[in-house]
């Protein structure tokens, strides 16, 4: 059970993904894998690349420390970490044209358990200063089929999630977060 003590917490942490940092790599080649494969027989889709990462311990701990903590402390609740940290594995499509984005996410909700949605691309273009980050987010689990092959037992109850971007969203990307 999660506690009050951040540096307990961070330090379970990062035991947790020490323990858990081969199942974590096995998982994000599982995942990478299965949706290259799906997206491939669909067809009708031009994909430059499908490509996985396991987020690293330090980049975890940072975005809990932005994102989560500060409201966690003010309403005195738990420092549970690993529960936060939902793109702990991730997998990017990039495509080709952008209006494959959409195309790409009917594919894969047809074939994953969908979790949660984040469309940046109607967020940015909703603001008045419509430049910066584009993309399609998508937090995904396996869906109870898969869950149930013997392939997938090891990381069957692991979520990942899942960008869809375009070539040039990829670059603005890379450059954005230098």
């Amino acid at each position: 059970m999660a506690s009050l003590d951040f540096d307990l917490e961070e330090s379970l942490f990062r035991a947790f993904y020490a323990q858990q940092g081969a199942a974590l790599e096995s998982a994000c080649a599982a995942f990478t894998a299965l949706v290259a494969a799906v997206v491939a027989q669909a067809g009708g889709v031009d994909i430059a690349k499908v490509e996985g990462r396991v987020k690293e311990v330090d980049e975890c701990i940072r975005k809990f420390t932005r994102k989560y903590r500060p409201a966690l402390e003010e309403r005195n609740l738990p420092y549970d970490i690993q529960s936060y940290i939902t793109d702990l594995v991730g997998v990017r499509v990039v495509c080709l044209y952008e209006d494959e984005l959409e195309k790409v996410a009917q594919i894969l909700h047809a074939h994953f358990t969908v979790i949660d949605v984040t469309d940046k691309v109607a967020a940015v273009e909703s603001t008045e200063a419509s430049f910066g980050y584009k993309g399609l987010h998508l937090d995904l689990a396996l869906n109870e089929q898969q869950r149930g092959q013997p392939e997938h037992a090891g990381h069957a109850h692991l979520p990942f999630e899942l960008q869809v971007r375009t070539i040039i969203q990829d670059a603005w990307s890379v450059l954005d977060h230098k």
